[in-house]
């Protein structure tokens, strides 16, 4: 018993020790970005200040890494709870994929269910069908409270339904069989009867008791609205003394709902749009089409049917209507109405807004005018512009605020003060579909510029220019450090803060939108927005072409055009400010494109780019273009015949290998390429494919075993590896699909293939990745119920060390003759993981290599786990089989399944939401590697270290003992001496 108790103890202190590493590790080297996505709409709560927003998340359903294919998505939708101040999130509540119901925000939202969630965390409390509390419901309208919600039903009734979960219905409302239209200032509903000459007021208390009813017959309606045109607000309004109706004629029904009396009959005023305009506008073919925003003071808007709109307001004293404001349709944006937040009930006004852009403001920015009965006042939204937030979706106004979706998914609160409207918060959530990435070090300080001056040297500058470029830059730097003092205080902040982001992270996202994330904190440095991007393609590339070692960096982004098939746009940015420098159409179906880092221009110092194009059409030899074009590339554009390259057709299961022939278009670039090798996947599928990560760097060409001899590895850049699903049917009574999975290497120069792996009984979900002479691959073998990782090591058993090849498939004299398995040793193991299943797989980056590294598994609950490569290395021998020299090694016995403690996880106790890809880079400490990973919708980052942090002090490392020591130590030493010298002296004397 008292073992058990030990036990037990240690036990807890190991959980306690866990969680206390949690919170003292997060948010100190990560940061995350919890997104809510496309915004649809929102219910505002006033008693605790806060917005329930609605919005869509789109989900990517294709499991590779390929983009050049349409990846497929999905809908599904997000609850979240904002605080309408800050824009900070509350809670979000992330609904499932197969969850196709859901049609609008209200609390009965799927269907007559009543959903009810945990206001201080969103969890799911409590769904409720309502339709089996009252037989024939009907829902009319839902009014919400902190104490429950009520909801009005058609067949004469009140449901108030609890927070504990109860239905009672409050009272039974006789409306006869009227039309049940809206619900006024949460405490009055009112009906017209289907005759239209009653209408029927009925008001109730805080807890939606009735206090009266009143019925007051008026004059019959001009036309009739039938029940199945009542649209909320669109074919009628109300405020506390007017009730507007649009009738199925477009004609105006106005009725005096500000002194009702029950033996008094009620007037209608009828009117319609020839009454309206003035005689010297009325247009014939013109016709009401809807009206929209009421306010306090009796004005509303009319939408014509040209999509002009009319700011009109209504005289109760003299039954007039007037017109106040014409907008054209050009400059109409959006129209709300909304009310000011005041802590006087009686004082509160609604306010009439509508934005408006025009071509006289300068670069597409938006403005707002506020109606406030006779005060017209304009503010420009500086927050929004076209040219930076594209066009307006939408907007929702409530209690004095104004939300405005734009059509690159970002969301941006106002607060309305008077006629003055104050910007709140922005919210980025074209961040919730991230397509790809790249990830740039920022600029060193002025005093590196001296490391800079060796790429600058080249065959234009003589010796003399060079040096007096060396010494010039030496004295310009030397002077700008003893003039810093005179520095302004707002200079010496952007020094500090651009020498804190070590990296900026470039995203491209489905809105067309392109960011730099600071990689430190996550925040937006800049943006720029492409409103002719095709988002139904989901594919827009980035691709370094000149590095921060330049004064003028320089990055290129490659989407497809709106509405231009198949036409391609190349813009040329800069990564430090995201402005535009140039850009490139290209014409013609873009199939691949690449960067030669190995290659540079001369004069720009620019890497060399090339795309392959579809010209001449589906010709079996694609056109290349090299970029940039000019009289020096062209001198040497023979060089592009040492690269070649490859074209994937996954809908005809084929891969094709490709090299450079000739100059076709001297004057443009244009290269014509030949076809070298093709394999046909026959009846299977291609899943996935990988290539070695072009930012990996291998330090080590061989590994030392453990009788000390070399064993050389396989390296092999041009290695691809590709993923196939073969779906068979085995033969007999019994018979029952077998799907099987094959692993294919192959050689992308030759077209050779290296080895082939195969795995039965394997679903589609796969991912791999390429690391030095491996290649890891999660699979999942449906037989078994079981998540596996692979790992294949391939070694050479002789090479030429003295010998440089393009491709290390011809490092060896057995390939001419067929013999490389003879020459390869290729190791394969399979490891059951025990974590879950497996979304995605990365790989460590470190900024030379010497870091051991580690396999980043990205798990389908948002979790991501770094493996260290010697727990899933192909060479770990079974335990009977282990040798004096594998000890030696320090190769771990194989043990068939993978477990780790939690605390290895990067992502502590917090989740990436839909997590679909992994990257990594290295950083200024070979120790240290940043990972930034994203999904659907969220995103996260965060610094590791594979190796431990060998090369960091720790932020509790006590400098003031280092330093006291080493002075201590210095004087012990000169004592020391001076003692020895005195005793030999002394002995001399004696």
């Amino acid at each position: 018993m008292n073992k058990i108790l030990s036990i037990f103890y240690v036990f807890s202190l190991f959980v306690f020790v866990v969680f206390g590493i949690y919170e003292e590790e997060i948010g100190k080297r990560d940061w995350s970005i919890r997104n809510i996505g496309q915004y649809e709409n929102s219910l505002y709560f006033p008693y605790d200040d806060t917005i329930l927003v609605h919005s869509k998340l789109l989900n990517k359903l294709d499991n590779t890494e390929d983009t050049t294919t349409t990846t497929t998505t999905t809908t599904s939708h997000v609850i979240s709870l904002l605080n309408s101040s800050n824009g900070v999130q509350r809670w979000r509540q992330l609904l499932p994929i197969q969850e196709q119901t859901f049609q609008t925000l209200t609390f009965n939202s799927f269907d007559n269910d009543c959903i009810y969630w945990n206001r201080n965390n969103g969890e799911l409390l409590w769904s409720y069908d309502t339709s089996l509390a009252v037989e024939g419901n009907c829902n009319i309208a839902d009014i919400i409270n902190k104490d429950g919600i009520i909801r009005i039903l058609c067949d004469q009734a009140i449901l108030f339904i609890k927070r504990e979960k109860q239905v009672i219905i409050l009272s039974n409302i006789n409306i006869d069989n009227g039309i049940e239209l809206k619900s006024l200032n949460l405490q009055n509903l009112y009906s017209i009867s289907n005759n239209s000459d009653q209408i029927k007021f009925i008001e109730f208390d805080s807890k939606f008791k009735i206090l009266t009813t009143t019925n007051n017959k008026i004059q019959k309606l001009s036309n009739p609205i039938q029940s199945n045109q009542l649209i909320i607000n669109e074919n009628h309004l109300i405020n506390k003394q007017i009730l507007v109706i649009l009738t199925k004629s477009f004609n105006l029904d106005i009725i005096n709902i500000n002194n009702i009396n029950n033996n008094e009959e009620s007037k209608i005023f009828n009117t319609n749009l020839n009454k309206i305009l003035p005689k010297d506008n009325e247009q014939q073919d013109l016709e009401i089409k809807s009206i929209s925003s009421i306010s306090n003071n009796n004005q509303f808007i009319i939408i014509l049917s040209n999509g002009n709109h009319l700011l009109v307001e209504f005289n109760i004293e003299n039954n007039s209507l007037e017109i106040v404001k014409s907008i054209k349709r050009t400059n109409i944006i959006k129209t709300s109405s909304t009310a000011t937040a005041t802590t006087s009930s009686s004082s509160s006004m609604n306010l009439l807004i509508y934005l408006i852009s025009g071509n006289e403001i300068e670069d597409g920015e938006y403005s707002i005018e506020v109606v406030n009965g006779g005060l017209i006042g304009s503010e420009k939204l500086s927050s929004i512009s076209k040219r930076f937030n594209g066009f307006i979706e939408k907007v929702t106004s409530f209690n004095g605020y104004i939300l405005i979706s734009m059509s690159d998914w970002s969301i941006h609160m106002f607060k309305l003060n008077g006629a003055v409207v104050e910007s709140l918060w922005s919210r980025e959530e074209s961040l919730s579909f991230i397509l790809s990435t790249e990830i740039i070090d920022y600029p060193l300080p002025d005093i590196s510029k001296l490391a800079q001056l060796q790429y600058e040297f080249n065959e234009t500058d003589g010796f003399f220019t060079h040096f007096s470029k060396r010494i010039s830059t030496q004295i310009s730097d030397i002077f700008g450090l003893t003039t810093t003092t005179a520095t302004t205080t707002t200079t010496t902040t952007t020094t500090e803060e651009n020498e804190q982001i070590k990296k900026i992270i470039i995203v491209t996202t489905k809105s067309g939108k392109v960011l730099g994330l600071n990689s430190k904190d996550g925040s937006v440095l800049w943006s720029i927005l492409y409103l002719n991007f095709n988002d139904k393609l989901n594919v827009m590339k980035v691709y370094i072409t000149k590095k921060t070692v330049y004064e003028s960096p320089e990055v290129a982004i490659i989407f497809p055009l709106l509405n231009q098939e198949p036409k391609s746009l190349i813009s040329f940015i800069n990564p430090l400010d995201g402005k535009e420098r140039s850009y490139r159409i290209i014409n013609h179906k873009l199939l691949h494109t690449n960067v030669l880092s190995q290659w540079s221009d001369p004069i720009t110092h620019a890497q060399m780019m090339y795309w392959v194009i579809n010209y001449p059409v589906d010709h079996p030899s694609p056109m290349v273009t090299l970029y940039p074009w000019n009289d020096k590339t062209r001198k040497q554009w023979s060089r592009l015949k040492q690269y070649y390259f490859y074209l994937i057709d996954k809908d005809q299961s084929e891969i094709k290998g490709y090299g450079i022939e000739s100059l076709a278009d001297g004057k443009h670039g244009g290269i014509k390429s030949i076809p070298t090798w093709n394999i046909k996947f026959n009846n299977a599928k291609i899943i996935a494919t990988s290539s070695m990560n072009p930012h990996e760097i291998i330090q080590s060409p061989a590994i030392i075993l453990g009788n000390r001899d070399l064993l050389p590895k396989y390296i092999n850049r041009n290695m691809i590896t590709i993923a196939t699903l073969d779906d068979q049917s085995s033969v007999g009574a019994a018979a029952s699909a077998v799907s099987v999975l094959t692993i294919t290497l192959v050689d992308s120069i030759t077209g050779e293939i290296i080895k082939s792996f195969k795995h039965q009984h394997s679903s589609n979900k796969i991912s791999l990745v390429q690391t030095e002479n491996s290649v890891v691959y999660s699979h999942y073998d449906i037989m078994s119920q079981t998540q596996l990782i692979s790992s294949i090591d391939i070694f050479e058993r002789n090479i030429d060390w003295k010998t440089e090849t393009v491709s290390s498939f011809n490092s060896t004299t057995a390939t001419l003759s067929g013999q490389l398995s003879d020459q390869l040793i290729i190791k394969h193991k399979s490891f059951v993981f025990a974590h879950g299943l497996i979304k995605t797989l990365s790989l460590s980056i470190t900024d030379r290599g010497i870091t051991s590294k580690h396999i980043l598994v990205g798990l389908t609950n948002g979790q991501i786990l770094p493996i260290d490569k010697k727990f899933i290395n192909a060479r770990r021998p079974y335990p009977s089989e282990v040798t004096p020299n594998d000890a030696e090694e320090q190769l771990i016995p194989y043990k068939p399944i993978l477990q780790f403690p939690p605390w290895l996880f990067t992502t502590y106790n917090s989740t990436v939401q839909g997590l679909t890809t992994i990257t990594s880079t290295g950083t200024d400490l070979e120790s240290t590697s940043l990972v930034f990973a994203y999904g659907q919708p969220d995103v996260f980052c965060v610094l590791i270290t594979p190796s431990l942090p060998y090369d960091i002090l720790s932020d509790q490392f006590n400098h003031i003992s280092l330093i006291v020591t080493s002075l201590t130590l210095l004087i012990l030493a000169f004592v020391a001496k001076n003692y020895k010298n005195s005793l030999l002296l002394s002995k001399k004397w004696k």
